[in-house]
């Protein structure tokens, strides 16, 4: 068994796990330091829900949590006001003895009336954080609320639960952000750009972005990295493939054809087939009797024509692909009516191997094979398919991502890849998050002079 089959069994506890136990600790500290005062339960539970992932959501957690115990707390006040105040007395639920009156003194022992009340003034506790416009507290209020109302009603001084119960949602909350925002000093690199593949460099095989990545990613992108991908892929796929990651500056696309910027859709730069070489491989694929797909940017829009077939007409290769990519409202299929040669990024094809790679031979055949040049990979494919993608050789990644960094600003890149002449850092496999490991190393290294950085909120 290698070391990474045993990562999979017994996977190293995060940072979340980490920092969970050291604000545990912390709140316990501060309990015996209050002169053991409240219970560290309520700062315990706060501060769990705080540990986030995310510094903004940590906050966000954060300020639910005091809002909702606060007006929890109000509102469990009122009624311990309304029962005691104006009774005397009250025996909480649960307490032995039966409901009624002693002494002049009101006594509510598992009474309907005292459950309809506080069913009732749920109501009132949800209105109020709708008034406050404070909804997502909603839920911590009505906790803080029924645990005042109904668990400890009955003590000798409930007011002391009500003072002593927030003061301990405050405390673990603080001890939250406090351990949350500890980190080791480190100095970050916002002038370099770095530059990931996607297939087998961000994921592998099942390509899903593992949690660890994504986490990492977003935190690198929160502190200032200049990050981007470079694929083969359309924007479209890598929208869909790295879902939950902030990528903020533009992406190269289309294995260099494009230069897309996802946050405002739109193409920034694009690197298209001549109009006569596109007529040429056209007509090449016309000859072979092999239908494919002319990729093409019109106006701002992916528009991919089926050329040699009609869309929903045939069960071949061409159509499956169709099928598994036309839901997406990233691209739009068009039947051609005629011939393709504008605007044209790339031609696709799909095929059986055998079929592609007799493709590849006549294509190198061609007088023209010279400005072209093509790639093969199974992405999207089926068992025994594989897709044939036709360029202007002009359309290349080392190219854009000179424009990338003219764009950014950046005066140095750092490419990770597969493939070692072809990349500046090598990322032989894709599991255990060694992207945003390597990532970590060259972004943040450990530095005395980072001491700054080490409370970071």
């Amino acid at each position: 068994m290698n070391r990474s089959d045993r990562n999979n069994i017994l996977p190293v506890p995060g940072q979340r796990i980490l920092r969970s136990v050291l604000a545990a600790l912390l709140c316990v500290g501060i309990y015996y330091l209050r002169g053991r005062r409240g219970a560290p339960f309520y700062s315990i539970i706060a501060a769990l829900q705080c540990i986030q992932p995310y510094s903004v959501n940590m906050l966000k957690v954060g300020r639910n949590r005091i809002i909702g115990t606060l007006v929890g707390a109000f509102w469990g006040a009122v009624v311990l006001f309304g029962a005691l105040g104006l009774t005397g007395s009250v025996r909480a639920p649960g307490m032995a003895g039966a409901a009624g009156t002693v002494g002049g003194m009101v006594q509510y022992d598992d009474s309907p009336v005292y459950y309809v009340a506080l069913a009732l003034f749920i109501g009132i506790v949800l209105y109020s954080t709708v008034v406050l416009k404070v909804k997502e507290s909603s839920y911590f209020s009505c906790v803080v609320f029924l645990s005042i109302t109904m668990n400890h009603i009955g003590d000798v001084d409930p007011y002391l639960f009500v003072f002593n119960r927030t003061m301990d949602t405050i405390l673990g909350v603080a001890a939250a952000i406090l351990v949350n925002s500890m980190h080791l000093p480190r100095i970050r690199d916002r002038e370099t750009l770095f530059v990931s593949g996607v297939d087998h460099v961000l994921f592998r095989e099942d390509r899903r972005l593992s949690p660890f990545t994504k986490v990492q990613l977003n935190r690198f992108l929160q502190d200032g990295m200049r990050f981007s991908v470079s694929t083969k892929q359309t924007p479209a796929t890598v929208r869909e493939v790295t879902a939950g990651v902030d990528l903020r500056l533009p992406i190269i696309a289309m294995d260099g054809a494009v230069l897309y910027d996802m946050k405002t859709r739109t193409y920034l730069r694009t690197i298209k087939m001549d109009p006569v070489l596109a007529g040429r491989v056209s007509a090449f694929l016309r000859e072979e009797g092999q239908p494919g797909y002319a990729n093409t940017v019109e106006e701002n829009l992916l528009v991919i024509y089926s050329i040699g077939y009609r869309l929903d007409s045939a069960d071949i290769p061409m159509q499956a692909l169709y099928e598994k990519k036309k839901g997406s409202p990233y691209r739009n299929y068009v039947n051609a009516d005629g011939e393709i040669t504008e605007n044209v990024l790339y031609y696709l094809v799909v095929d059986r191997t055998e079929r592609i790679r007799e493709l590849c031979d006549r294509l190198r055949e061609q007088p023209w094979a010279g400005e072209v040049r093509y790639t093969l990979d199974t992405f999207d494919c089926r068992e025994g398919e594989e897709i044939l993608r036709i360029y202007s050789c002009r359309a290349t990644r080392r190219e854009m991502m000179k424009e990338l960094a003219a764009y950014t600003g950046a005066e140095k890149t750092v490419l990770f890849g597969t493939v070692e002449d072809e990349c500046d850092v090598l990322i032989p496999d894709a599991g255990g998050g060694n992207l945003v490991k390597q990532l970590k190393k060259l972004f943040e290294p450990v530095s005395l002079r980072g001491w700054r950085n080490m409370l970071h909120f």
